[in-house]
């Protein structure tokens, strides 16, 4: 802290910053204790408690533009990101059933043919079944989405949002340590909100509405209809030509995907959207309502039926976090989101802890 304040003086004194190396002298010759006071310990003991009480009541969470995803679902398993590596577990009871190692998490989804997968920093890694299968790198910049081709679960997409482009890659492909793209698809016009719908066209919010793109097929764009908010996140539903528009303020709306938008159900969430899920036969979602005076904000998970009916919710425990600059990036890490396709299950988690429920029978399952 001392050589923090000589610093600070030099700088105040000549009026300009000191260049890299440059030796500083001291402003004063009055000595300075290289140990902080006791004084100036709880000075800024005093500082993070204010900064704390800040963030928990002070501070709205809103959703991110591109929802992350630290957990999977395939049939009878759960794949988690942890710190270092990936844990694959069964669902019954959360044990572990493998483990793989990869540094620096970027994404992971689930093919149609059950195979979970992950990309890390420099190797990626797919569970076919229990046992774990390297394959080369696949580039994936900051903002990047991660799809698996519905129509072929030997291939992957990664959506590349600067680009407004889909790069399709194969799991088997021959290369070095970066895996070679298969194909490039434009998806121009797309603004944010990408979702795969399941018969694996892809949909998002454009500048006019709501656009349809199949990599191998036509393009087409509807208009959201009036009074219907822009969505934060797009959820397929059941029927081919249907989704769920979701709106940050929890907005929900059923749309089908033809001339004039017809809208055939609308619903309003308790409170505003953290995270958002879907399977053929319930919506998830996790719920983060704003700090009131003299109360934090609250977390909570929500499944519905498609008319908004609730199926099963509870609470969720706020992760304490330190008062600096990384505070949001650990109040979030463990609110990922995942709905099974295979089983009336529901998880939420992340690198730290996941829990897993049984929405239809309204109970926890586990929690490792």
């Amino acid at each position: 802290m001392a050589s923090w304040l000589l610093l600070l003086g030099a700088c105040h004194s000549t009026g300009k910053r000191p260049k890299p190396g440059e030796r500083v002298a001291p402003v004063s010759a009055t000595p300075v204790s290289s140990a902080p006071t006791p004084g100036a310990l709880a000075a800024a003991s005093a500082i993070a408690d204010t900064l704390r009480t800040v963030h928990a009541e002070k501070l709205e969470v809103t959703a991110p533009s591109v929802q992350p995803a630290r957990l999977a679902f395939g049939p009878g398993r759960l794949l988690q990101a942890t710190a270092g590596k990936v844990v694959l577990r069964d669902v019954t009871d959360g044990r572990v059933l493998a483990d793989a190692p990869l540094e620096a998490f970027r994404a992971m989804a689930r093919g149609t043919d059950g195979a979970l997968f992950a990309l890390g920093r420099d190797r990626s890694v797919r569970f076919e079944a229990a046992a774990p299968k390297g394959f080369p790198h696949a580039t994936f910049f900051p903002g990047s989405s991660l799809f698996p081709d519905l129509e072929h679960p030997d291939h992957f997409y990664v959506y590349d949002s600067e680009q407004a482009s889909l790069y399709r890659y194969s799991f088997e492909a021959e290369g070095g340590a970066l895996l070679p793209i298969d194909a490039q698809f434009s998806l121009e016009g797309c603004v944010s909100a990408l979702a795969l719908l399941r018969d694996g066209a892809f949909v998002c919010r454009s500048s006019g509405g709501i656009a349809r793109r199949a990599p191998r097929g036509r393009k087409s764009e509807v208009k959201l209809p009036a009074g219907v908010a822009e969505p934060l996140r797009l959820l397929p539903a059941k029927r081919l030509d249907e989704l769920f528009s979701v709106s940050r303020s929890g907005e929900v709306t059923h749309l089908r995907l033809e001339n004039g938008t017809p809208v055939l159900g609308h619903f309003q969430l308790p409170a505003p959207p953290f995270a958002a899920s879907a399977n053929a036969d319930a919506l998830a979602f996790i719920l983060v309502s704003p700090p009131a005076p003299g109360a934090p904000r609250h977390w909570a998970l929500l499944v519905t039926d498609f008319d908004g009916q609730p199926r099963f919710q509870t609470d969720l425990v706020e992760k304490s976090a330190s008062a600096g600059d990384d505070w949001l990036q650990a109040l979030v890490e463990d609110k990922n989101l995942a709905i099974s396709e295979y089983d009336p299950l529901v998880a939420v988690g992340g690198g730290e802890k996941v829990w897993v429920w049984d929405y239809a029978k309204g109970r926890q399952v586990f929690a490792r």
